[in-house]
């Protein structure tokens, strides 16, 4: 493909929950791209030192008898700052993954390293029509195989779908580098982020109730319904009887997914308009 970076490093992560100010990274994967090709593979497990909730394990098959004796962040924190300093991460969701990471280096007495970052899911949305933009719906599109929801194969089906992109961009816009490819794309105001930006640019400003998320994620645990009262987009307060199913992040915001006995159907509820739980 003609649009070429010398050097890219694919990341992706796994953790015991959505919150990164309360949940931890449990494993990790980094894969060293070099003129469009893998050149090396981080990857490992991670210490979370607390327990997986048993919706995390039967969504990415990790127990905690697989953690007992993989490092704490801490232990590997110096390696992975190395590996990543000064470089460009490509990621699907930049905001989950980095707002981890970050989190995980400050309790490891670490700045998060200065980076740039590529997001295929900010691709994906900006230049695709995907029914949706996640990792997994995307990788079933192009028939990209892999496990799901592990980090090393998450992070080979993320450069895949960033080849794809690079070479589907290239042949409707004849453009030979990422910037150039931006700067055409904002002149005609279709593009509004950047491909490539800084980590100062993620915009995780989305703080939730911490009650309602663990109120939320024990009812996923315990699989019983929940009555929610709720903020709609005409701002008008409803009550909502669901069966939660899970919880997703898109783009930095987190929703949850649930039978909503009111429609009959399944719902996205966006959790920071969840305003209590009965």
């Amino acid at each position: 493909m003609k649009i070429k970076i010398n050097e890219l490093f694919a990341i992706d992560v796994e953790t015991t929950g959505l919150d990164p100010e309360i949940n931890r990274i449990c494993e990790i994967s980094i894969l060293k791209i070099k003129n469009n090709n893998l050149d090396e593979i981080f990857t490992t497990f991670i210490n979370p030192e607390t327990k997986i909730p048993i919706n995390i394990s039967n969504l990415t098959g990790i127990r905690d008898i697989d953690l007992e004796n993989a490092p704490k962040f801490k232990e590997v924190a110096e390696k992975i700052y190395n590996l990543i300093n000064q470089k460009i991460l490509l990621c699907h969701n930049a905001n989950f993954d980095i707002s981890f990471l970050k989190k995980e280096f400050e309790r490891s007495g670490y700045k998060l390293p200065e980076i740039k970052i590529i997001d295929t899911y900010i691709i994906a949305k900006k230049f695709f029509k995907f029914k949706k933009n996640s990792l997994q719906s995307i990788s079933k599109f192009y028939k990209i195989k892999g496990t799901e929801h592990r980090a090393e194969d998450d992070a080979k089906k993320t450069f895949e779908i960033f080849k794809i992109f690079c070479r589907q961009l290239e042949k409707k816009y004849r453009s030979f580098s990422l910037n150039s490819l931006f700067l055409f794309k904002y002149q005609k105001n279709f593009f509004l982020k950047r491909i490539i930006f800084d980590i100062n640019q993620i915009e995780n400003k989305i703080y939730l109730d911490k009650d309602i998320l663990e109120k939320i994620e024990k009812a996923l645990n315990e699989q019983r319904e929940i009555l929610i009262k709720y903020i709609n987009k005409k701002k008008e307060i409803t009550e909502r009887k669901i069966l939660p199913i899970e919880i997703i992040n898109e783009n930095g915001v987190k929703y949850l997914i649930g039978f909503c006995k009111l429609r009959g159907e399944e719902r996205k509820f966006r959790i920071d308009r969840i305003k209590k739980i009965i």
